[in-house]
């Protein structure tokens, strides 16, 4: 039975812990670690059949984990990798961005021969892109459109002034490539790292992001539309929001979920 270390004590490192606590991921939880204690603690009184070490730093937690999975944020991707390497372990990443931002992680992984697993995140059809990529690719472009409430606060939004007296109708706030989109939305738009990664890369895949005024049943919809050697590709999410957390789909929590069974499940 696999032993997993949690690096964020948030929403995705809650869910997965508690989906570990009721066997649908077959592993123990060992080690939790949050840079803010508290969260740490609460999580550990919530999980029923576990009893995992509250971690004082990321290398004790790496020391006693078989798989390291990171839900922390694209900042903590690096120290965690450099220290997972030492210690000959494999991780998983969900804040994808870190790996876009330090490609060194990858290459070192791979001649190492260690894993780095990634979620799907909040879309499907990767396996598509990844497909597509065999021949030639000619252009990728992600059109996210999220509430204007989870928008407005993100500093490089403030900085435009484009939300600033709010949307009453469906504004657009950035138009770049992926790299450009994950410096300005490091916590917003993983969806476009996820995608950069398994195509074309940063630099030519194309994002738009849109703030749609708020209301009832709101969705973050992620549109992906490809076009190759193979044909064309038109990939369309309408995700539920994260009850505790507006910011993250539904669909990234049950895919981080999905892909630990499959690894952890394995026979």
């Amino acid at each position: 039975m696999k032993r997993i270390g949690i690096v964020g004590c948030g929403s995705i490192g809650s869910e997965i812990a508690f989906a570990i606590d009721k066997k649908i991921i077959n592993a123990d939880i060992v080690a939790l670690y949050d840079i803010d204690g508290d969260k740490a603690k609460k999580l550990l009184s919530k999980v029923r059949n576990q009893k995992p070490l509250i971690a004082k730093n990321l290398e004790e937690l790496v020391k006693i984990s078989d798989l390291v999975v990171e839900t922390a944020s694209p900042e903590a991707v690096k120290g965690i990798a450099k220290i997972a390497l030492l210690y000959g372990r494999n991780i998983f990443v969900l804040s994808v961005s870190g790996l876009i931002n330090n490609p060194w992680i990858l290459d070192s992984f791979k001649k190492r021969k260690y894993r780095v697993y990634y979620p799907s995140g909040a879309i499907a059809g990767i396996d598509g892109i990844k497909a597509a990529r065999m021949g030639k690719i000619k252009s990728v472009t992600l059109t996210t459109s999220k509430p204007c409430s989870t928008l407005k606060n993100v500093q490089y939004v403030k900085k435009s002034g484009k939300l600033k007296s709010g949307c009453k109708l469906p504004k657009i706030v950035f138009e770049g490539n992926a790299g450009k989109a994950i410096k300005c939305f490091p916590q917003n738009i993983n969806v476009a790292a996820t995608i950069a990664l398994s195509g074309v890369g940063s630099e030519k895949t194309k994002v738009k992001i849109i703030a749609v005024p708020d209301g009832k049943n709101q969705r973050n919809i992620h549109e992906i539309k490809i076009n190759g050697d193979f044909g064309e590709m038109y990939i369309r999410n309408e995700d539920v929001p994260s009850k505790n957390n507006p910011k993250t789909s539904y669909l990234a929590i049950l895919s981080s979920i999905a892909l630990l069974h499959e690894i952890c499940n394995a026979k």
